[in-house]
């Protein structure tokens, strides 16, 4: 026996009532469940912790930052072993032509000169080890942008062909389905029926359709309605990413939305969803923007932005979104050194309201398009009514980052190292949303069937060794917004395929991921 943990309280995943027993771990799996004892080259004594299965973060973006430091030490510190990848329309595969262009500058301030095929990507991923499982969705922004482009077209037939083609290729390395980003460009720019047709690829494949919906606010109830129909006529399961009604005038149709899915479920169709467990979005600070104006290449964006009369129709736009909007607007990462002052700043912390269509442009400009923001837009009694489905995950909605190093910069969404935690901690323990044993199936089985992730997701013999000890008194995410990189409270032993990655909170430097196909 390589590791024996000694008289924990499992929560095996499934939902059932917890147990005490010992757990065996040989090599990379779990070799043993029960009351006996046997000699181990490590005793791990559990008294007063709890023992799960690893977390699977069902909503994730270190496509590229676990190139920069696989270390990953915000996720696997809260108990995170398995990330799905490739959300929300943006995968690192194909990099091709037009996406590849659009990438350049992000991978270069990891340190990254980038690749073309998933092939190639897989195998960067195994010789750079990460301390955490991975596996992935293929963007649909890839597969449009390498073939129609960033351009406000619709695909011709010839086109639709191609993004088959090259989407069926993807799926060689049993990818888990496609994601969209119906937002952001190139996928804003996509119809239903493109979705459909793709999606008929995915069926065949056994996969899911993930999709950050066309709208989380103002047309919500209808990018709803049109991810189900989607899901429908594909024949393929749905997953609607970081379920939300974004702006306090959209909080009402809570109701409506809960009822679609719902309704969907009960005749038939495989619907669920992923959360983070904060009020506050984080998003690329163009998203909010006009949609004409993100067409086109990089340099066609920015020339535009330079513009008077695009400068004016920015001003009037912003104005239709109200006052109350910007001035819960944050900038959370620039690429420009001189504008880091800004930095967890609000947009009325830093300029007057009134000249803030201005600022914005200036600062898109100045660090070409690569500014991060964060929108507190969101309700607590929403967020809380979300989080206590059945059908929804937790996904921190974040890229894989470490306390210092080259992923540590600027101000990110405090989700990347706090998320579990503080659904275990806040939602769960304190106000009792759901059961303790519904919680930990809701981040570990539940998704680990969504996506097809085998034999891991549960406590058993012959499954892999992902396990998290954590003691409940002590559990606490200590992330802020201006504090967005503190280590999480609580999480004492991380295993990753039989290893121990974290001790006594800490993670210990062991990488021991695997990419998962």
């Amino acid at each position: 026996m390589d590791i024996l943990i000694k008289n924990a309280l499992i929560f095996d995943g499934t939902g059932k009532s917890p147990l005490k027993a010992n757990v065996g771990v040989k090599d990379s799996k779990i070799v043993y469940i029960g009351k006996e004892s046997f000699s181990a080259s490590r005793i791990i004594k559990a008294d007063n912790l709890v023992l799960t299965p690893g977390f699977i973060d069902t909503h994730s973006h270190s496509d590229f930052t676990i190139l920069a430091d696989a270390r990953a030490e915000g996720k696997i510190t809260q108990g995170i072993t398995t990330e799905i990848n490739g959300n929300c329309g943006i995968s690192a595969f194909p990099l091709i032509g037009e996406v590849f262009e659009r990438r350049v500058l992000e991978l270069s301030s990891f340190g990254l000169k980038g690749w073309t095929t998933l092939q190639d990507y897989i195998q960067l991923l195994k010789e750079n080890k990460a301390s955490i499982n991975l596996t992935f969705l293929c963007g649909h922004g890839n597969i449009r942008g390498a073939v129609v482009g960033y351009k406000n077209l619709k695909a011709d037939k010839r086109q639709l062909s191609q993004m088959k083609k090259l989407l069926k290729k993807q799926f060689s390395h049993k990818i888990r389905g496609l994601s969209t980003g119906l937002i952001y460009p190139p996928g804003i720019f996509a119809d239903k029926d493109e979705l459909v047709e793709l999606n008929k690829v995915v069926r065949t494949f056994g996969g899911i359709y993930a999709t950050h919906i066309r709208s989380e606010g103002e047309k919500l109830l209808s990018a709803i309605e049109e991810a189900i129909e989607i899901g429908k006529r594909a024949g393929v399961p749905i997953h609607i990413s970081h379920l939300k009604t974004s702006g306090s005038e959209n909080w009402w149709k809570i109701d409506a939305v809960l009822t679609m899915i719902e309704s969907a479920k009960e005749e038939g169709m495989r619907v669920t969803a992923d959360r983070y467990p904060y009020t506050a979005s984080a998003t690329d600070l163009d998203v909010f923007l006009p949609s004409w104006i993100l067409e086109g290449s990089r340099e066609e964006i920015i020339g535009r932005l330079k513009l008077r009369d695009t400068r004016r129709k920015i001003k009037k736009y912003l104005q239709t979104r109200g006052r109350g909007f910007l001035e819960r607007l944050l900038i959370s990462d620039v690429l420009f050194e001189g504008d880091k002052i800004f930095e967890g700043k609000r947009i009325g912390e830093i300029t007057d309201i009134e000249n803030a269509s201005d600022f914005i442009s200036d600062l898109l400009i100045r660090s070409s398009l690569q500014v991060g923001a964060i929108y507190f837009g969101m309700s607590e009694e929403n967020l809380e009514r979300i989080l206590s489905k059945p059908y929804v995950m937790i996904g921190t909605d974040s890229s894989a980052r470490c306390s210092r190093g080259i992923t540590a910069h600027g101000k990110p969404h405090p989700r990347g190292f706090g998320s579990f935690p503080r659904f275990l901690r806040r939602y769960v323990l304190e106000k009792n949303l759901i059961s303790l044993e519904e919680a930990i199936k809701k981040i570990t089985l539940l998704p680990a069937r969504t996506f097809k992730i085998n034999k891991r997701g549960v406590i058993k013999e012959g499954y892999f060794a992902d396990i998290v000890l954590f003691d409940p008194s002590e559990l606490e995410d200590r992330a802020t917004f201006q504090e967005p990189f503190n280590i999480s409270k609580g999480i004492k032993y991380v295993l990753v395929n039989g290893k121990i990655s974290v001790e006594e909170g800490v993670f210990n430097g062991n990488r021991n991921g695997e990419v998962l196909l």
